[in-house]
Protein backbone atom coordinates (compact mmCIF):
# COMPACT_ATOMS: atom_id res chain seq x y z
CA UNK A 1 0.00 0.00 0.00
CA UNK A 2 2.76 2.45 0.92
CA UNK A 3 4.53 1.83 -2.40
CA UNK A 4 1.48 3.02 -4.33
CA UNK A 5 0.34 5.69 -1.84
CA UNK A 6 3.50 7.81 -2.15
CA UNK A 7 3.33 8.36 -5.95
CA UNK A 8 -0.46 8.76 -5.89
CA UNK A 9 -0.37 11.42 -3.17
CA UNK A 10 2.59 13.06 -4.91
CA UNK A 11 0.42 13.39 -8.01
CA UNK A 12 -2.30 14.86 -5.80
CA UNK A 13 0.08 17.62 -4.71
CA UNK A 14 0.91 18.33 -8.36
CA UNK A 15 -2.78 18.29 -9.30
CA UNK A 16 -3.62 20.72 -6.49
CA UNK A 17 -1.53 23.40 -8.19
CA UNK A 18 -4.40 24.28 -10.49
CA UNK A 19 -4.01 27.87 -11.74
CA UNK A 20 -7.48 28.07 -13.28
CA UNK A 21 -9.22 27.09 -10.03
CA UNK A 22 -7.01 29.36 -7.93
CA UNK A 23 -7.63 32.33 -10.23
CA UNK A 24 -11.40 31.94 -9.74
CA UNK A 25 -10.94 31.78 -5.96
CA UNK A 26 -8.67 34.83 -5.91
CA UNK A 27 -11.12 36.75 -8.09
CA UNK A 28 -14.01 36.04 -5.71
CA UNK A 29 -11.93 36.92 -2.65
CA UNK A 30 -11.96 40.54 -3.83
CA UNK A 31 -15.78 40.55 -3.55
CA UNK A 32 -17.84 40.98 -0.37
CA UNK A 33 -19.39 37.88 1.14
CA UNK A 34 -16.90 35.65 -0.63
CA UNK A 35 -16.38 32.98 2.04
CA UNK A 36 -19.75 31.14 1.90
CA UNK A 37 -19.81 31.36 -1.90
CA UNK A 38 -16.32 29.95 -2.20
CA UNK A 39 -17.00 27.15 0.27
CA UNK A 40 -19.97 26.15 -1.90
CA UNK A 41 -17.80 26.40 -5.01
CA UNK A 42 -15.07 24.21 -3.47
CA UNK A 43 -17.69 21.71 -2.25
CA UNK A 44 -18.92 21.39 -5.83
CA UNK A 45 -15.38 20.71 -7.00
CA UNK A 46 -14.89 18.02 -4.34
CA UNK A 47 -18.20 16.28 -5.03
CA UNK A 48 -17.67 16.21 -8.79
CA UNK A 49 -13.97 15.25 -8.72
CA UNK A 50 -14.44 12.48 -6.15
CA UNK A 51 -17.53 11.09 -7.91
CA UNK A 52 -15.75 11.04 -11.26
CA UNK A 53 -12.72 9.40 -9.66
CA UNK A 54 -14.85 6.66 -8.11
CA UNK A 55 -16.60 6.07 -11.44
CA UNK A 56 -13.25 5.85 -13.24
CA UNK A 57 -11.84 3.46 -10.64
CA UNK A 58 -14.88 1.18 -10.86
CA UNK A 59 -14.70 1.20 -14.64
CA UNK A 60 -10.96 0.59 -14.65
CA UNK A 61 -11.39 -2.17 -12.07
CA UNK A 62 -13.92 -3.90 -14.33
CA UNK A 63 -11.42 -3.75 -17.19
CA UNK A 64 -8.70 -5.27 -14.99
CA UNK A 65 -10.98 -8.08 -13.81
CA UNK A 66 -11.88 -8.89 -17.40
CA UNK A 67 -8.49 -8.69 -19.07
CA UNK A 68 -6.30 -9.53 -16.06
CA UNK A 69 -2.66 -10.14 -16.93
CA UNK A 70 -3.14 -8.76 -20.44
CA UNK A 71 -2.57 -5.27 -19.02
CA UNK A 72 0.96 -6.35 -18.07
CA UNK A 73 1.71 -7.57 -21.59
CA UNK A 74 4.89 -6.01 -23.03
CA UNK A 75 2.87 -4.41 -25.83
CA UNK A 76 0.54 -2.67 -23.33
CA UNK A 77 3.50 -1.57 -21.22
CA UNK A 78 5.24 -0.27 -24.34
CA UNK A 79 2.10 1.72 -25.22
CA UNK A 80 1.97 3.20 -21.70
CA UNK A 81 5.67 4.01 -21.93
CA UNK A 82 5.15 5.75 -25.28
CA UNK A 83 2.26 7.82 -23.88
CA UNK A 84 4.27 8.74 -20.80
CA UNK A 85 7.33 9.76 -22.81
CA UNK A 86 5.15 11.77 -25.20
CA UNK A 87 3.55 13.69 -22.34
CA UNK A 88 6.93 14.22 -20.70
CA UNK A 89 8.48 15.49 -23.94
CA UNK A 90 5.54 17.81 -24.64
CA UNK A 91 5.61 19.24 -21.13
CA UNK A 92 9.36 19.91 -21.33
CA UNK A 93 9.83 21.00 -24.94
CA UNK A 94 6.52 22.68 -25.87
CA UNK A 95 6.93 26.39 -26.65
CA UNK A 96 6.42 28.55 -23.58
CA UNK A 97 3.43 30.91 -23.95
CA UNK A 98 3.78 34.65 -24.21
CA UNK A 99 2.40 36.62 -21.31
CA UNK A 100 -0.70 38.55 -22.30
CA UNK A 101 -0.77 42.20 -21.38
CA UNK A 102 -4.53 42.33 -20.88
CA UNK A 103 -5.63 41.29 -17.39
CA UNK A 104 -9.33 41.80 -18.00
CA UNK A 105 -11.52 38.99 -16.69
CA UNK A 106 -15.24 38.73 -17.29
CA UNK A 107 -17.32 38.48 -14.15
CA UNK A 108 -19.02 35.09 -13.81
CA UNK A 109 -22.79 35.29 -13.49
CA UNK A 110 -24.05 32.74 -10.98
CA UNK A 111 -26.81 32.60 -8.41
CA UNK A 112 -26.47 31.97 -4.70
CA UNK A 113 -24.73 29.16 -2.86
CA UNK A 114 -26.34 26.46 -5.01
CA UNK A 115 -25.26 28.31 -8.13
CA UNK A 116 -21.66 28.43 -6.88
CA UNK A 117 -21.73 24.72 -6.10
CA UNK A 118 -23.07 23.93 -9.56
CA UNK A 119 -20.41 26.20 -11.04
CA UNK A 120 -17.68 24.25 -9.26
CA UNK A 121 -19.13 20.93 -10.43
CA UNK A 122 -19.52 22.17 -14.02
CA UNK A 123 -15.96 23.52 -14.25
CA UNK A 124 -14.61 20.26 -12.82
CA UNK A 125 -16.48 18.12 -15.34
CA UNK A 126 -15.54 20.35 -18.28
CA UNK A 127 -11.85 20.39 -17.32
CA UNK A 128 -11.65 16.66 -16.54
CA UNK A 129 -9.90 15.98 -19.84
CA UNK A 130 -6.97 18.08 -18.61
CA UNK A 131 -6.71 16.23 -15.27
CA UNK A 132 -3.70 14.19 -16.33
CA UNK A 133 -2.32 13.69 -12.78
CA UNK A 134 -5.72 12.28 -11.75
CA UNK A 135 -5.71 9.85 -14.67
CA UNK A 136 -2.13 8.87 -13.87
CA UNK A 137 -3.02 8.21 -10.21
CA UNK A 138 -6.00 6.09 -11.23
CA UNK A 139 -3.79 4.18 -13.68
CA UNK A 140 -1.26 3.50 -10.91
CA UNK A 141 -3.90 2.21 -8.50
CA UNK A 142 -5.52 0.12 -11.21
CA UNK A 143 -2.26 -1.48 -12.36
CA UNK A 144 -1.41 -2.31 -8.72
CA UNK A 145 -4.81 -4.04 -8.34
CA UNK A 146 -5.52 -2.09 -5.14
CA UNK A 147 -8.78 -3.29 -3.51
CA UNK A 148 -11.64 -0.85 -2.98
CA UNK A 149 -11.05 -0.85 0.79
CA UNK A 150 -7.68 0.80 0.05
CA UNK A 151 -8.20 2.87 -3.08
CA UNK A 152 -11.38 4.57 -1.81
CA UNK A 153 -9.73 6.25 1.22
CA UNK A 154 -6.65 6.96 -0.91
CA UNK A 155 -8.85 8.63 -3.51
CA UNK A 156 -10.57 10.66 -0.77
CA UNK A 157 -7.21 11.85 0.58
CA UNK A 158 -6.17 12.73 -2.99
CA UNK A 159 -9.26 14.92 -3.37
CA UNK A 160 -8.75 16.59 0.00
CA UNK A 161 -5.21 17.48 -1.05
CA UNK A 162 -6.58 18.74 -4.37
CA UNK A 163 -8.89 21.28 -2.69
CA UNK A 164 -6.39 22.25 0.05
CA UNK A 165 -4.92 25.34 -1.76
CA UNK A 166 -8.28 27.09 -2.38
CA UNK A 167 -9.36 26.23 1.18
CA UNK A 168 -6.12 27.75 2.46
CA UNK A 169 -6.81 30.95 0.51
CA UNK A 170 -10.31 31.14 1.99
CA UNK A 171 -8.90 30.65 5.49
CA UNK A 172 -6.28 33.35 4.93
CA UNK A 173 -8.96 35.71 3.68
CA UNK A 174 -11.13 35.01 6.73
CA UNK A 175 -8.21 35.68 9.09
CA UNK A 176 -6.30 38.48 7.33
CA UNK A 177 -8.60 39.59 4.52
CA UNK A 178 -8.02 43.35 4.68
CA UNK A 179 -4.24 42.98 4.85
CA UNK A 180 -4.02 40.48 1.97
CA UNK A 181 -6.29 42.03 -0.65
CA UNK A 182 -3.36 43.57 -2.51
CA UNK A 183 -1.47 40.28 -2.46
CA UNK A 184 -4.54 38.39 -3.70
CA UNK A 185 -4.72 40.66 -6.75
CA UNK A 186 -0.97 40.22 -7.37
CA UNK A 187 -1.20 36.43 -7.06
CA UNK A 188 -4.16 36.32 -9.43
CA UNK A 189 -2.27 38.27 -12.10
CA UNK A 190 0.77 36.04 -11.70
CA UNK A 191 -1.31 32.87 -11.93
CA UNK A 192 -3.12 34.09 -15.02
CA UNK A 193 0.20 34.89 -16.68
CA UNK A 194 1.77 31.53 -15.79
CA UNK A 195 -1.27 29.26 -16.08
CA UNK A 196 -0.21 27.56 -19.32
CA UNK A 197 3.40 27.12 -18.23
CA UNK A 198 2.20 25.52 -14.99
CA UNK A 199 -0.04 23.27 -17.07
CA UNK A 200 2.98 22.12 -19.07
CA UNK A 201 4.77 21.17 -15.86
CA UNK A 202 1.73 19.17 -14.76
CA UNK A 203 1.71 17.34 -18.10
CA UNK A 204 5.42 16.58 -17.78
CA UNK A 205 5.07 15.22 -14.24
CA UNK A 206 2.10 13.05 -15.21
CA UNK A 207 4.14 11.70 -18.14
CA UNK A 208 7.04 10.96 -15.81
CA UNK A 209 4.73 9.03 -13.47
CA UNK A 210 3.31 6.91 -16.31
CA UNK A 211 6.79 6.28 -17.69
CA UNK A 212 8.18 5.25 -14.30
CA UNK A 213 5.25 2.92 -13.66
CA UNK A 214 5.65 1.18 -17.04
CA UNK A 215 9.41 0.73 -16.55
CA UNK A 216 9.06 -0.56 -12.98
CA UNK A 217 6.36 -3.08 -13.95
CA UNK A 218 8.44 -4.31 -16.87
CA UNK A 219 11.54 -4.69 -14.70
CA UNK A 220 9.44 -6.50 -12.10
CA UNK A 221 8.28 -8.97 -14.74
CA UNK A 222 11.87 -9.50 -15.87
CA UNK A 223 12.99 -10.18 -12.30
CA UNK A 224 10.18 -12.69 -11.77
CA UNK A 225 11.03 -14.45 -15.03
CA UNK A 226 14.70 -14.68 -14.10
CA UNK A 227 13.82 -16.10 -10.69
CA UNK A 228 11.46 -18.67 -12.22
CA UNK A 229 14.00 -19.84 -14.83
CA UNK A 230 16.46 -21.61 -12.43
CA UNK A 231 13.55 -23.33 -10.67
CA UNK A 232 12.18 -24.60 -13.98
CA UNK A 233 15.66 -25.75 -15.08
CA UNK A 234 16.33 -27.64 -11.84
CA UNK A 235 12.89 -29.25 -12.02
CA UNK A 236 13.55 -30.42 -15.60
CA UNK A 237 16.96 -31.79 -14.57
CA UNK A 238 15.44 -33.72 -11.68
CA UNK A 239 12.82 -35.26 -13.93
CA UNK A 240 15.53 -36.22 -16.44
Amino acid sequence: MNSIAIPVLGLAVVDSINPSALVVVLWWLARPGATPRLLSYITGILVAYLSLGIALMLGAGAVVRRFGDSLDHPVVLALQLAIGLSLLAYGVFAPKPKVAADDHQREPRVGGLLGMMLLGMTITVVELTTALPYFAAIALMTSAAVPASQWLPLLLIYNLIFIAPPLLLVALNAAFGRHLQGRFVHWRVRLQAGAREAGLWVIAIAGFALTGDAVSRYLGQRAQAEQALPAATSSATAQG
